[in-house]
């Protein structure tokens, strides 16, 4: 599936050049943000997008979101 340019316009305005779509979570696409460098510290990045108003996933939905995909 193409990333959205929308979704892609996100992630590049916090440093996070490469966006991968990782598929649905309840009714929201879900995109991993990562750079491409080895990061080992932090928790993911997700962005869901569920109309054309991407947004950023909260701590709480990161979560229920990496015991789906991680």
């Amino acid at each position: 599936m193409a990333v959205p340019a929308n979704i892609k316009r996100l992630a590049e305005s916090e440093d996070f050049p490469v966006v991968k779509h990782l598929g649905v979570w309840e009714e929201f696409d879900v995109y991993l943000a990562d750079t491409e460098e080895e990061c080992a510290i932090g928790l993911p990045q997700y962005i869901l997008s569920a109309s054309s108003s991407p947004r950023w996933a909260t701590p709480d939905e990161t979560e229920k979101i990496m015991e789906i995909f991680s």
